[in-house]
């Protein structure tokens, strides 16, 4: 894992542009949709690594806008 926050953002940033590259190429299939959700996944596990109370904070929004 990276040592500073500075190259964990810097990692966050880079696999932001890589999933939105992924997904602004076309039409996904089912297993480019698969792995698109697995990237976001692990992006959210770096954020919330940062920052735990903004994880549990964002969770909370989301099931009450659902």
């Amino acid at each position: 894992m990276c040592s500073t926050v500075e190259e964990r953002l810097a990692l966050i940033g880079r696999a932001i542009d890589e999933v939105e590259a992924a997904a602004g190429a076309g039409t996904l299939s089912s297993t480019a949709m698969a792995e698109l959700t697995a990237r976001l996944a692990h992006i959210w596990a770096m954020i919330a690594e940062l920052d735990p109370a903004l994880a549990r904070r964002l969770r909370g929004y989301a099931a009450e806008s659902e």
